[in-house]
Formats: structure tokens, sequence, C-alpha cells
């Protein structure tokens, strides 16, 4: 019943907050589902004045319970000294975006304003950009990078599944079209699709990875597992592998939050997606990535999916 008056007292909690839109997003749901609410947020505040002070107390992600793992990565315009400062400034807190009572204007926010809006109010740490700048310049190829993302584990709740050869087709199509990529970046949550690929594929390009810490090794996701590694590391990673996809010159894709995100930090990327989420599930950006995606390379046993 508390959840069900959230969205009729929230946006009466927030009118009356000096200027402020504080909110704690606490929901069991991924690393980039959980900026895509911040994102709602932050256009809903650029387009009325308001300042706002996100908390992500997501337990998936939080190395203490109190926390903000925001801030792990992020540099916030606004950051919790400032309730700490003011005391006034009411938070809402919400396991769903909804809760908020928001018009959700979705279709306006593009991908050239989500990059305004991170750019403005969430700028990455200088360590994390430093540490993706010395991974390209030490692991990209000198003329041309092409990305790959492959999300298995859950994503199958939200996307029609895509065959490991499915994938590595339709790379092969692009290899043979563009003889000046000489490096392939993958990127996937499933350690026997990277081990497979560089079997597959390491005769023909150079096969380059982010080795990280936490992966899956029997299919089951790992994103929102409290048993699965360290919470900090697994958020980093995520951040990571992102935005090396987004450094790539071309981005070959499945249907994710993670590989979506790439195109909110490089909205010029050209994307080629192996598939397409489920129409309940055609959230941003993928719901604006897919209206300008080139098929051009698609496997013949794609396009008959699509």
């Amino acid at each position: 019943m508390k959840d069900m008056l959230k969205p009729y007292y929230y946006p009466l909690q927030q009118r009356n907050n000096f200027g402020f839109f504080a909110v704690d997003i606490k929901a069991r749901i991924g690393f980039f589902a959980q900026l895509n609410w911040c994102l709602y947020i932050l256009d809903h505040c650029e387009r009325l004045g308001l300042k706002p002070i996100l908390i992500l107390s997501s337990p998936f992600y939080i190395l203490n319970e109190k926390d903000n793992w925001l801030d792990y990565f992020f540099v916030p315009q606004y950051s919790m000294e400032t309730l700490k400062k003011d005391r006034r400034i009411k938070v809402s807190h919400i396991s769903d975006i909804e809760q908020l009572g928001l018009s959700q204007s979705v279709p306006e926010v593009t991908l050239e304003r989500g990059n305004y809006l991170v750019n403005k109010y969430l700028p990455i740490k200088d360590s994390v950009l430093s540490y993706v700048e010395e991974f390209v310049g030490e692991k990209f190829g000198k003329a041309c990078t092409l990305g790959l993302h492959y999300r298995g584990t859950d994503k199958k709740l939200e996307a029609k599944p895509v065959e490991w050869d499915a994938a590595l087709n339709t790379v092969s199509n692009y290899l043979n079209n563009n003889r000046q990529v000489d490096t392939l970046f993958v990127a996937s949550d499933e350690q026997a699709f990277i081990k497979w690929l560089e079997v597959n594929l390491g005769h023909r390009v150079r096969v380059v990875y982010h080795k990280d810490h936490v992966l899956s090794e029997n299919g089951h996701p790992i994103h929102t597992n409290l048993n699965s590694g360290c919470n900090y590391t697994k958020g980093k990673e995520a951040l990571v592998n992102c935005l090396l996809l987004s450094k790539c010159h071309a981005l070959i894709r499945t249907s994710s939050f993670l590989s979506g995100w790439a195109s909110v930090f490089n909205p010029g990327i050209p994307v080629i997606m192996l598939n397409r989420p489920y129409a309940n599930t055609t959230w941003f950006p993928d719901s604006l990535i897919l209206q300008r995606e080139n098929d051009e390379y698609l496997s013949d046993e794609i396009k008959k999916n699509f």
C-alpha cells in the first residue's frame, strides 16, 4: 500500500524541496538499468531547473550498507554532502521509477541528449577514464578496432537468444567487407564464449578482451547475484567494458543495457544489432538504436529471425 501511494506523495514532497530533486534508488536491477532511471530523473530536472541528488544504494554494487555506489565511479554535480549540509532536503526512496510519478518522456531523451546529461551531471571519474585510455592504447588496433558484445545468461527473458555461430558469422561478414579491421574487442558475461571466439577468429584478427574478475562460468547471471564476486568490481568492470565498446570504430552487439549505453557515451558509433528486445522490453537506449542500426552484415540465420 505504501508503494502504491508513492507516485502521489513523492511529487508533492519534491515540489517543496528547496530546488532539489533528491532520490534514493534501491532497486534489484542491473548497473545500466539503474543509470537509465538516473537519466530520466536528470532529464526531468534539466527541463524544470531542479538540482538532482542521486543515491544508488542497490545491494548488488555497494561495498558498505550506507554507501552510494554512484560515487565509486562518477562525480555527481550534487552529492550526499549536500544532504548533510542542508537537513531540510527530503529524499524519496524508490524501488521502481514509476514511484516518482514522473511523466517519462523517454522518446525525448535522445542518445545525444543522454550524452549531454551524463557529461553535465555525472562525469566519470578521471581514474576510470585513465584506466580505459591505457587499455585502448595497449590493446586496441593501430588501424581499426571492431567491438563485439555478447550477452548470454538471463537476457533470454528480454530478447531472443543468439546462437554463437550466428554471432561469429556476422563478425566474419563484417571482417570480409572491412579489411582495415585489425583487432576485435570482445565483451561478454560468458567466459566460454570469449574462449571459443579466440579459437575461431584468432587466425583472422587479433582478439582482445578485458580480463574481468567476475564472469559467469555456468550460464547464470552474475550482475544481480550478491554471492558472485566483489560488488564494487562487478560495477567497475561493467562500466569499463561499456566505455571500451564505445571507443571502437563500430559495434556488433546483442540486446543489453550495457552495450546500449556505449551509444550514450558515443552517440555516433555505428551499431549492428544481433537481436531485438521483445516489444514489451524495448527500452531506452535500444528503442532508439534500432531506428538507426545497420543490418548489412547480419548473418542469414539472424535475418530470418528479424
